[in-house]
């Protein structure tokens, strides 16, 4: 089944094995509630990128460990006109941090790194001078978000620890850049290539990189301001394992299958105990998040339904526990969850900063259910 609109906003069609065929669809429960789905999708979602001013967007929907939909909708530029389509490149932002996580679990399963060393002992040299609680931080604090760091240290001004690792969840991409410091002087290798080629390009994430300098041969979707104004693509010429991925939601829903379904003696893969080790709550997430202006508060709020796990968030609800992860890079908003026991799953990728809001009016749709994650730390 295939539904195209030439010259319309959406452009919707099956995928197998990254082809475009024609097919009866039988990964969902019956192929009227997968008629009904996609139905949805093709109605709602272009009102919604334009009510929210989003021009582009793409998605990628897992059934039982595959990839059984894929849906691109409007144009990577709204100067250009170009349309988005399943290799058009997107800012993944935060979703950096799952993929850089799961590269270091795997140097814990090869015996380089530990989740529970402190990571002083891989450094030559303190990561904050004259702070005692820092010798305390482990890898295990900063993949579940437990570092005591703010999220980013304010412009010119040195980092600082709020709390003593381990005490609250306080999201930090800074913890991913000390754990990027330890990865780059365990290794002795250019990280942005060690991840393309050790990760990326072996778990079908082809079309994805952790730099771009602009000379990359491959269509990029530029960010959109609120308005629907087209923004100049900022160039990440550097790796930021917190931020700087670059991808689109097909080679991230292979990734999310790997993470889901490990193949035992796959290079790239996690063996099934460490992968198992992704899905185990470290720490309750709480309503203090570091984008508000009054983090950090004293008095916080839990949910016994939301935790961080290593690199992911884990939701406990009543269609059983899932991982997910939102990107928010400005003008770039993506979001990606997935049921490791059905294997079933959905990622989105934006180029426009209201992009939240459409991925917010339309995941229940998906795969249904609850996400108090999301309520709690107030992405929107």
């Amino acid at each position: 089944m295939e539904s195209q609109q030439v010259d319309g906003v959406a452009n919707l069609y099956m995928v197998n094995n990254g082809k475009r065929i024609q097919v009866r669809m039988q990964k969902l429960k019956s192929e009227r509630s997968s008629e009904k789905l996609i139905a949805t999708l093709t109605e709602q979602v272009p009102a919604l990128m334009v009510n929210n001013n989003v021009p582009g967007l793409s998605m990628a929907i897992l059934r039982s460990s595959d990839l059984f939909w894929s849906g691109v909708f409007g144009v990577q530029s709204n100067i250009t006109k170009e349309p988005v389509t399943q290799e058009t490149v997107f800012e993944a932002a935060s979703l950096s941090k799952p993929v850089f996580a799961y590269a270091v679990l795997k140097l814990c399963e090869d015996k380089k790194l530990d989740l529970d060393v402190p990571l002083v002992e891989y450094l030559p040299d303190p990561y904050i001078p004259d702070e005692p609680r820092v010798k305390l931080l482990t890898l295990r604090h900063v993949l579940s978000h437990s570092t005591g760091f703010p999220n980013w240290r304010p412009e010119g001004k040195p980092l600082k620890m709020y709390f003593t690792p381990g005490e609250r969840f306080s999201y930090s991409g800074e913890g991913y850049q000390y754990l990027q410091t330890v990865v780059e002087h365990i290794i002795g290798k250019n990280l942005p290539d060690y991840m393309l080629a050790e990760f990326l390009q072996p778990l079908g994430m082809n079309n994805s990189r952790f730099v771009w300098t602009g000379d990359e041969n491959l269509s990029v979707a530029v960010g959109h301001a609120e308005n629907g104004e087209a923004k100049e693509k900022y160039l990440w010429k550097e790796m930021n394992a917190a931020a700087s991925l670059h991808s689109t939601p097909n080679d991230f829903a292979n990734f999310m299958c790997a993470v889901m379904r490990p193949i035992v003696d796959h290079p790239a893969h996690l063996g099934v105990k460490m992968a198992g080790e992704i899905l185990k709550e470290q720490i309750k997430i709480n309503d203090s998040v570091p984008w508000d202006d009054d983090w950090p508060k004293p008095e916080i709020t839990t949910s016994d339904l939301a935790g961080w796990g290593l690199g992911w968030g884990i939701q406990h609800t009543g269609e059983g526990d899932s991982i997910w992860h939102w990107g928010d890079n400005g003008n770039y908003r993506a979001f990606a969850l997935g049921d490791p026991n059905g294997g079933h799953g959905f990622v989105i990728m934006t180029n426009g900063k209201k992009g939240q809001k459409v991925i917010n009016s339309i995941m229940k749709d998906i795969i249904g259910g609850e996400y108090p994650g999301v309520d709690l730390l107030h992405i929107a």
